[in-house]
């Protein structure tokens, strides 16, 4: 029922049952126009004395014939026995009553055959007027029926908006409501034009040093209002983390409660609005099975799917489901199903959207995979554009905790379909459950489990220097989840793509033997383990040697910050230049290092070259061998080779290569010089790619041996525009496999 309070009205002689009220009274015979007037306590909890929301505490009522106010009762009396007396001149018209209208009435002249019905129906009032202590409430009943006796139904004139949150580690800090008129018509029946030009405010609840949680609280009062739209703020903490939930409320009617339901956990947290009669108590309770709730009996469920005690959250594990539920509401009302979940699908099982009175909906829910989140969707219930209940499905996620990169699909897997290395994931597992790694007979174990303790694991991605088998193919892995003993497993198949570039270890850092060429991030363009020219011998003494074409291959491309395409040298039968140069760049210095690297590699940084110098500026002249102390003190032989070189069928020049050997171990640096302008190439300074400054670089600064000036190995200011020679560095990785 929408009302709260039902009235009955009886004349001598005639008596009509109304709705779900009977009582029994004694009529005086010779009472001619009174009117007995019987006030119901359906409804009503055990409470009611001392709820002002249910006490009728002053009553008035007013009888409109023709359009014109013909009577006026004030301050109607109410017996022990909950009955009054209205002497009538006579049974006509419509007779409307106000209860808890004081502050109303008090500002207004209602005066016998001067007010009209239109006036009257078309009063205001401001929230504070309506909802002051008692409640104000109306009804009407229609006189000229032909019946003496009646059945009238107050409706209180506000709507009631409350707050909900009953999740323990769940704080409401402040709600913000928006764009929410104060005043409102004080009758159903007013003319809503009347208010078109009412100020809008918004309504801030701050809940202070006292947030609000684990229960429920009515914050407003609000006058019944048309406009859909009210915007809704709620900031609140969970878990020690801040989160701003959004929703908004529809149009507010009276007598009608509006609950603002906080919902999830952790920092999954959500916000809904419950539309509900105002009813407490028996008379709710009575009627819950006709407000779009779940027919516990009559739904057909899988294993582990519950439902909470109201009926109106549905709990669905993380296996997979497949169940029936059967909605209760009152006929003619409609079901429209929001939200979306991961492998979910629900579906109406029947093809109509009204509810006569049930409705079965099946739900499907495939295997949540480790990772996942609480994810709902909402089945709502409506009857006359009004919402009357909500079923919330919550699909609850796998019990293994998972962060990192890997992502598994439905299947349980996970295809980087890339060279990845480094933390995969962590794992959080529950109690009783272990985790281990399976691969292929041929497969090397290239993924590794580190328990952490607490049921936590890492699970890293390793790489093999110098692994030929890293020319692009498939690796595969599998993640195995079972109970302590073994039982119930859970497998999961993880795959990346097994690329690497020849490598050298020089005092502990893995250095690529080669330049990149083409585009940076292509495995495909670069000089692969399997097919380094100099695997078996001195990088050094195969440039010595080898032809003018593969020793151009072998320098490689330049590069611009941010462009990962090389640039590759030409000519225009004049001079040479690297085709594809811009004025305009972005800086190799402050730019991620890993961004102009192939996967698993990244551009070196100051300390990085600094091992190969004894100084910021160090002359490495035309020794062939030499030696000398770096900065750190360790000592370095090294050696200068000069060559001249003819590039596609025109005369380069000289160009010098640079080897170093620390501990048996030789890295070899070379490169064209660099392009500094639309034209210009300076053809024997090597400007090298270097991160973690912005405005200076290392580079090889070279001249031929017939100049006398030296090389030198220097780190300098350079502008970000001129080309770069890109020699990587392995990023460091914490587990090689073998």
């Amino acid at each position: 029922m929408n009302m709260k309070y039902i009235l009955t009205l009886a004349s001598a002689g005639l008596f009509l049952l109304s709705g779900c009220l009977q009582e029994d009274f004694q009529q005086s015979p010779d009472s001619g126009g009174i009117l007995t007037v019987n006030f119901s306590r359906t409804g009503m909890t055990n409470e009611t004395d001392t709820n002002t929301d249910e006490q009728i505490h002053t009553l008035n009522a007013y009888r409109f014939e023709n359009g014109i106010l013909k009577e006026s009762f004030k301050s109607l009396q109410v017996n022990d026995e909950g009955m009054c007396k209205l002497d009538l001149e006579q049974i006509k018209g419509n007779i409307y009553f106000l209860a808890n209208g004081e502050s109303v009435i008090s500002k207004v002249n209602l005066t016998d055959d001067v007010t009209t019905l239109d006036e009257f129906l078309n009063l205001t009032a401001t929230s504070e007027e309506m909802a002051s202590g008692y409640m104000l409430m109306n009804g009407m009943a229609d006189l000229s029926s032909g019946n003496t006796s009646f059945s009238v139904a107050l409706k209180r004139a506000v709507a009631r908006i409350d707050l909900e949150s009953s999740f323990q580690d769940a704080e409401v800090n402040r709600i913000v409501i928006k764009e929410v008129a104060l005043t409102g018509l004080v009758h159903e029946a007013g003319n809503q034009s009347v208010l078109a030009n009412l100020e809008k405010n918004e309504l801030t609840k701050d809940f202070g040093e006292h947030p609000f949680k684990n229960g429920k609280e009515s914050l407003y009062y609000l006058p019944e209002q048309t406009s859909h739209g009210h915007e809704v703020e709620i900031m609140m903490t969970a878990n020690g983390g801040w989160h701003r939930l959004r929703t908004t409320l529809p149009a507010l009617k009276r007598n009608t409660v509006y609950t603002l339901r906080v919902y999830g956990n952790g920092a999954n947290l959500n916000v809904e609005v419950l539309t509900d009669n105002w009813e407490s108590g028996d008379s709710s309770a009575s009627g819950l099975t006709l407000k779009g709730l779940v027919d516990k009996e009559n739904s057909q469920l899988s294993e582990g799917v519950t439902i909470n005690e109201r009926g109106d959250t549905v709990f669905v594990p993380c296996w997979e489901s497949n169940f029936q539920l059967t909605l209760a509401a009152e006929t003619g009302a409609e079901v429209s199903i929001f939200g979306e979940a991961e492998g979910v699908t629900v579906t109406p099982a029947t093809r109509s959207r009204e509810l006569s009175p049930v409705a079965q909906i099946n739900i499907a829910s495939r295997q949540k995979m480790p990772g996942s989140k609480h994810e709902y969707v909402y089945l709502d219930v409506h009857k006359d554009q009004v919402q009357t209940g909500r079923v919330v499905l919550v699909f609850t996620p796998n019990p293994i905790e998972l962060s990192g990169l890997i992502q598994f699909d439905e299947n349980g897997e996970c295809d980087f379909n890339r060279y990845v290395d480094g933390e995969l994931a962590r794992l959080i597992l529950p109690e009783g459950k272990t985790a281990t790694l399976r691969f292929g007979e041929e497969e090397a174990q290239w993924m590794k489990l580190t328990d952490e303790g607490n049921n936590t694991y890492r699970l890293l991605g390793g790489w093999k220097p110098n692994d030929p088998k890293a020319d692009g193919r498939e690796q595969a892995g599998e993640l195995i989840i079972t109970d302590k003993n073994g039982s119930h497993p859970e497998t999961y198949t993880i795959r990346r793509l097994n690329w690497g570039l020849p490598v050298v270890n020089v005092n502990g850092t893995w250095w690529c033997k080669y330049n990149l060429r083409g585009n940076v991030k292509n495995f495909n363009d670069q000089i692969l383990i399997n097919s380094d020219p100099a695997k078996d011998s001195s990088l050094a003494d195969y440039l010595t040697s080898c032809s003018d074409d593969e020793f151009l291959h072998i320098l490689g491309d330049q590069y611009q910050a941010g462009n990962p395409e090389g640039l590759q040298l030409t000519h225009d039968d004049s001079s040479f230049y690297y085709e594809g140069y811009k004025s305009q760049t972005n800086n190799f210095g402050t730019l991620s290092p890993t961004v102009m690297a192939p996967d698993g590699y990244q551009i070196p940084d100051f300390d990085d070259y600094r091992f190969f110098t004894g100084s910021t500026n160090f002359n490495l002249g035309y020794f062939n061998p030499g030696a000398f102390n770096n900065g750190l003190g360790q000592r370095l032989n090294f050696k200068v080779v000069e060559r001249n070189a003819t590039f596609q069928g025109l005369q380069y020049g000289p160009v010098t290569f640079y080897d170093f050997e620390y501990e048996g171990s030789h890295w070899t640096i070379c490169g064209l010089g660099h392009q500094w302008d639309a034209t210009s190439i300076s053809k024997m300074m090597i400007l090298l790619a270097t991160y973690g400054n912005g405005g200076s670089t290392w580079m090889i600064e070279g001249y031929s041996n017939s100049e006398g000036r030296g090389n030198w190995f220097k780190y300098t200011g350079n502008n970000a525009q001129k080309t770069r020679t890109i020699r990587c560095i392995k990023t460091p990785v914490e587990y090689i496999y073998e």
